[in-house]
């Protein structure tokens, strides 16, 4: 759930309940569909072709990127034909622990005008220090961020 309490101070809420084994479905009140979840198959127990949490740390990465970055190209009056974000990330042992240790994000914008590279460039940077999701964690963040000038074919 998303309460608004103070000027910049938000609140979100997700519920977890175990369904079966190392299976569970996540919830929130103010969300569409159940996510079936389920440890990944790469550790002892996992279980394939489910989201794992790893796999929903990465999304909440690339979610947060595409969100941000589209929000101020609405802002700054940029017309955005398509953008998408894959994420990689590398696990590693640190310190007797598991954790993300890099986390290389790949934003590609696709714009229709070569007078916006410039300015598409500039949100790329923007986007990736505004992302909430990206402010959030300890792991390095490499941004691979690319403009794609994409001109609508007449026929």
């Amino acid at each position: 759930m998303i309460n608004k309490t103070d000027k910049h101070q938000y609140f979100f809420e997700v519920e977890l309940k175990r369904t079966v084994g190392r299976k569970g479905k996540l919830t929130a009140k103010d969300a569409g569909a159940a996510i079936e979840i389920a440890t990944a198959p790469v550790f002892k127990g996992g279980v394939p072709d489910t989201w794992t949490p790893e796999h929903l740390f990465l999304g909440a990465l690339s979610g947060g990127y595409m969100t941000t970055y589209l929000a101020i190209a609405e802002k700054r009056n940029l017309p955005v034909k398509e953008i998408s974000c894959n994420a990689i990330g590398q696990i590693n042992l640190y310190e007797n622990h598991l954790e993300f240790t890099t986390i290389n994000l790949y934003p590609k914008v696709y714009i229709e005008s070569d007078d916006d590279i410039a300015l598409a460039n500039e949100i790329l940077l923007s986007a990736y220090m505004h992302s909430i999701t990206a402010n959030s964690v300890k792991a390095l963040l490499i941004n691979h961020g690319e403009v794609v000038v994409e001109k609508e074919v007449v026929s």
